[in-house]
């Protein structure tokens, strides 16, 4: 029998922290203060046996194995960048390309394999087979020139043991078309919308707009002569079918300094003007010297570019916003002589084009107004039309049923924007309009209402000259509203209640919702006409620029059931 030496704690005594740290840590024979029980073999008492080590229990778990940061960036060879946008390729463009052995030993290039590179260079500063040292990196040069397919989709494949890495390159080839247009025949724009008009039998329309931005062409004709023509036999020859780089030329601007290779910046005034982040610019000297670069930001005073420039240029040297286009399938040139030639031009702007809508400030209704007074050169053309169907047997007489019980008129208004604020507000409400999408009130600008006596400041019923109103009125749909244009240029637009006879056969009475808080003579009133529901009645509207600050539009319109 094995007899221990030492003391252990009467069980059920309190216990005290202190000593039971003692009894922990210092060496028996324990002494303590209170009395102590002696240690004794227990039933059953034997030798100690040694059991260690002790087997663990195995558990298994389902997981993943969570990746650190050496086995993200190290034991691979990574192309930084492993992808070149390179967007639209207006010159030749050269890009830099680190390749990184992130291995712990060295490996070894066997090759470079290009697919689709026509045009594409690409400079090592060893050609292969070369070896990478451990975490070793080298530069390689990528230069991409205009010479090749218009469409960029290249590869490089850096062939190491058991990985091979690839450096793709994406973009497109535009050309400049640089030659300027004759502005004896103008610059015609079209904005091209699309709208699914849907009319009932009461001609209620429901319209739904199918393109939220519009398309659009432009259409200049140019003539020239020797080198420039020889240049549109090039152009025409080598890139019809492809991109080109369109400079628009009504917002054609000049630099007040010279400008060096290298520059980011070009100072130049953009308000009203079509610059646009990630759009394109033209700078140049003439048709054949020209350099096309692509924008970074824009701001009032500047523009800043993606990449520097490549050439210096001069003071007096075009600024041009630029859009990618393409000529039509088929274009036809007018051979004046052996070195002049004629070309009218119709370019389709390659991607949508963002107009920032502008609605009119003046509502009626909550309904905006277009108070634009339109340009009275020629006759204003005006179609009553009615839905209505004629039922004809042939074997007697005809008849006809009028669906809605009302005409709908159709009027074609020109009118004249004489400087760049007015035609970017017209393109802004243009915009607003989504071509036969959104209904507004319009002005007939027809002398309809003449008044022939003074109105008071309360009084709600005007005397006017007799049309034939009060005869007809019952109310006459789409002659329920009046617009009233004051000499002061404050507009005023009421809800006529009704016609009555007047005092005289010459006269008839109409009444308004709202009189107009101040006595009005007839000769204050500049215009009073009828107020109509309109919408624009093509989704294509051209503007024909006259100058770079002066176009004229052609508005149809047609009238809507409120």
């Amino acid at each position: 029998m094995t007899t221990y030496a030492g003391a252990i704690l009467p069980s059920g005594l309190p216990s005290d922290p202190a000593y039971g740290a003692a009894y922990k840590f210092l060496p028996a024979p324990l002494t303590l203060p209170y009395p102590s029980a002696l240690a004794s073999n227990p039933p059953n008492a034997g030798l100690l046996t040694n059991n260690l080590p002790v087997a663990e229990i195995v558990s298994t778990f389902a997981g993943n194995r969570v990746r650190q940061f050496e086995q993200d960036w190290y034991h691979h060879v990574h192309l930084l960048p492993a992808k070149i946008a390179l967007g639209n390729l207006l010159s030749t463009q050269i890009r830099q390309v680190e390749v990184w052995n992130a291995h712990f030993a060295s490996k070894t290039l066997s090759a470079v394999v290009g697919q689709n590179d026509g045009g594409i260079t690409l400079a090592a500063p060893a050609n292969p087979p070369t070896t990478y040292g451990m975490l070793e990196s080298r530069l390689h040069n990528v230069s991409v020139s205009l010479d090749g397919p218009p469409v960029i989709e290249a590869s490089f494949t850096f062939q190491f043991p058991d990985e091979a890495p690839t450096l793709s390159i994406s973009g497109r080839r535009v050309v400049v078309f640089g030659l300027k247009p004759n502005w004896a025949d103008g610059w015609l724009e079209r904005l091209m919308w699309a709208t699914d008009v849907l009319t009932a039998r009461d001609g209620t329309e429901q319209r739904v707009s199918l393109r939220a931005k519009p398309r659009r062409s432009l259409e200049f004709s140019i003539l020239v002569g020797r080198d420039d023509a020889a240049l549109l036999d090039v152009l025409l020859s080598a890139w019809q079918s492809r991109v080109y780089a369109l400079p628009i030329w009504p917002d054609k601007t000049f630099l007040s300094a010279a400008i060096t290779a290298g520059s980011t910046v070009i100072p130049i005034t953009t308000l009203s003007l079509e610059y646009e982040a990630d759009g394109l610019l033209v700078i140049g000297s003439d048709s054949r010297n020209t350099e096309a670069a692509e924008v970074l930001s824009v701001a009032s005073n500047a523009v800043t570019l993606k990449q520097p420039l490549l050439s210096n240029w001069a003071a007096g040297s075009f600024v041009v916003p630029a859009r990618t286009a393409r000529l039509r399938v088929t274009q036809a040139v007018s051979r004046v002589t052996d070195a002049i030639a004629r070309a009218r031009l119709v370019f389709d702007i390659a991607g949508t084009t963002a107009i920032a809508k502008q609605e009119s400030t003046t509502t009626f209704n909550s309904t905006p107004v277009w108070i634009t007074r339109p340009n009275r050169v020629r006759d204003v053309s005006v179609d009553y039309q009615r839905l209505a169907e004629v039922l004809d047997f042939e074997t007697g007489i005809t008849a006809v049923d009028d669906h809605a019980a009302r005409p709908f008129v159709r009027r074609s208004f020109d009118y004249l924007f004489k400087n760049r604020s007015e035609i970017a507000a017209f393109r802004g409400w243009l915009a607003a309009r989504l071509g036969r999408l959104t209904a507004f009130w319009h002005p007939t600008w027809e002398a309809s209402i003449v008044p022939t006596k003074k109105i008071l400041s309360n009084q709600t019923v005007m005397t006017v000259a007799s049309r034939g109103y009060a005869l007809y009125f019952n109310p006459m749909p789409g002659r329920t509203e009046a617009a009233f244009l004051h000499k002061n240029g404050s507009w005023y637009f009421r809800t006529i209640q009704g016609f009555g006879a007047g005092t005289t056969g010459d006269e008839e009475v109409m009444t308004i919702n709202q009189s107009f808080g101040f006595d009005v003579n007839p000769e204050d009133w500049v215009a009073i006409c009828f107020l109509e529901k309109t919408r624009l009645d093509a989704d294509q509207i051209e503007i024909n620029w006259q100058t770079d600050s002066v176009a004229e539009v052609s508005l149809p319109m047609r009238s809507v059931k409120s």
